[in-house]
């Protein structure tokens, strides 16, 4: 019996040293993140114009206009350059609250809120000369190379199209390979489901931006569209960056946050709708794709197989600053896991092992019983050696191997449509809190 319980331990040693050992821990926060922030960027919107109202003629803003500046989050959805990101971050807010400001001053305001309303209700945004476009000079900001020398990549951004359906708005920057985040294809999540607010924070000198986790509290309607409202606080210039879910798809685009840290975000669905109406599908690339599959083997303890696909997205975009990160995390590690078959082997070959046992336990019971002077036959089988597969074995995941990534135009750009870089204000319009937008 002591020989039959030292076989049976020895069998189950074996089957334990063959399973999979666990992969380092890591939270579902630190997945999406990782996940989704290469494809968050910083909007800076430049404001320079008058405000003329046309009932008496009357400009406000003296001889060098009003000037404002607004920053803003964004997040890539195309690999071609198209963003998305709020549409308040590129309404003429600031420029209508200077004025404001301005005749406060003056003596000629008594309520600025009456004020901004009838700004809202009279006046429009123009150039220099009556009639003109004023300056809305866009920028898309992000961070590219190596962790160790960060380098800020700063594109100018064509406005596509702005409100449409919910508060959205897209733009077009000309870079080609793009890192892009995917949109959650759900209509209504509900209220619980954790989620991590992204985004560039206030200061200047910011190199990466920040996350916030928090869950969806509510789900309501504003104007026939549909908004989440979050408990992940948001910071001013977060305004216009994704919320994502644990996978790193992005739920929805901050809007605003009150003071008690509650997030109002533009649903997904909204996002999509404007972006099918301009034509560009929401689809990660093959570079996308094969850095999140390096991601997952990187999280899972496949560290080997990480290096190839992040050495894939590198080979293809060496500026990705986190694929570089990942894959020298990747590389200063060595493999936790193991693969599958080698595990199933060693466990098949611990099944018969204790298979064999187990009749040897019943024959010799079987002689004693017959007789006790018969003796007992030696113990020791031998044990089945896991050795190495004999061919690839295939990966869990969207892909096995990295994606061939297609080579992108001669001169390494992707040619933007002809939409106008400044599009015509129409008259400035009351906000959401009754306060001029």
């Amino acid at each position: 019996m002591r020989r039959s319980l030292a076989l049976g331990l020895a069998a189950a040693a074996v089957l334990a040293s063959a399973s999979p050992a666990a992969a380092e821990p890591t939270s579902p926060e630190e997945r999406a993140a990782a996940i989704a922030r290469p494809a968050v960027v910083l909007v800076e919107v430049n404001w320079h114009g008058w405000i003329r109202d046309p009932r008496t003629g009357e400009v406000f803003g003296g001889p060098a206009g009003y000037k404002a500046t607004t920053s803003c989050s964004g997040a890539v959805v195309h690999e071609d350059g198209y963003v998305v990101t709020a549409g308040a971050c590129l309404d003429p807010a600031p420029i209508v609250a200077l004025a404001v400001a301005e005749l406060t001053k003056l003596g000629r305001v008594e309520d600025p809120a009456t004020a901004a309303t009838q700004l809202a209700d009279n006046a429009v945004l123009e150039g220099a000369t009556e009639g003109s476009s004023p300056v809305r000079d866009v920028r898309v900001e992000r961070v590219v190379g190596g962790s160790a020398t960060p380098e800020r990549d700063i594109a100018p951004a064509t406005v596509v199209d702005v409100r449409g359906p919910g508060d959205v708005g897209v733009l077009k920057v000309p870079r080609g390979r793009m890192s892009a985040v995917a949109l959650a294809d759900v209509g209504d999540l509900p209220a619980g489901t954790p989620v991590l607010a992204i985004g560039y924070p206030e200061a200047e000198d910011a190199t990466e931006p920040v996350n916030e986790s928090g869950q969806i509290t509510t789900r309501r309607a504003i104007a026939d569209k549909p908004y989440y409202e979050v408990s992940a606080p948001a910071r001013t210039s977060m305004t216009g960056g994704p919320v994502v879910d644990m996978d790193g798809r992005v739920i929805g685009l901050t809007t605003s946050a009150d003071e008690d840290g509650n997030t109002l975000v533009t649903a997904s669905t909204s996002v999509a709708d404007l972006l099918r109406r301009e034509g560009v599908e929401a689809t990660p690339s093959a570079n996308d794709r094969n850095y999140t599959a390096g991601l997952e083997h990187y999280f899972d303890g496949e560290y080997a197989k990480a290096v190839e696909f992040f050495d894939a997205v590198l080979a293809a975009t060496p500026d990705h600053q986190q694929a570089g990160e990942y894959r020298r995390l990747a590389a200063g590690r060595e493999d936790t896991g193991r693969p599958l078959l080698v595990w199933l082997i060693a466990a098949c070959g611990a099944v018969a092992v204790l298979a064999a046992a187990a009749g040897a336990i019943l024959l010799v019971m079987r002689r004693r019983h017959a007789g006790a002077d018969l003796p007992t036959p030696p113990f020791g089988f031998p044990m089945p050696t896991a050795g190495p597969a004999s061919g690839p074995i295939p990966v869990a995941g969207p892909v096995s191997a990295p994606i061939p990534v297609a080579e992108p135009p001669a001169d390494g750009q992707v040619t933007t449509p002809s939409v106008a870089s400044d599009v015509t204000m129409p008259a400035v319009g009351p906000g959401k809190d009754g306060t001029a937008t």
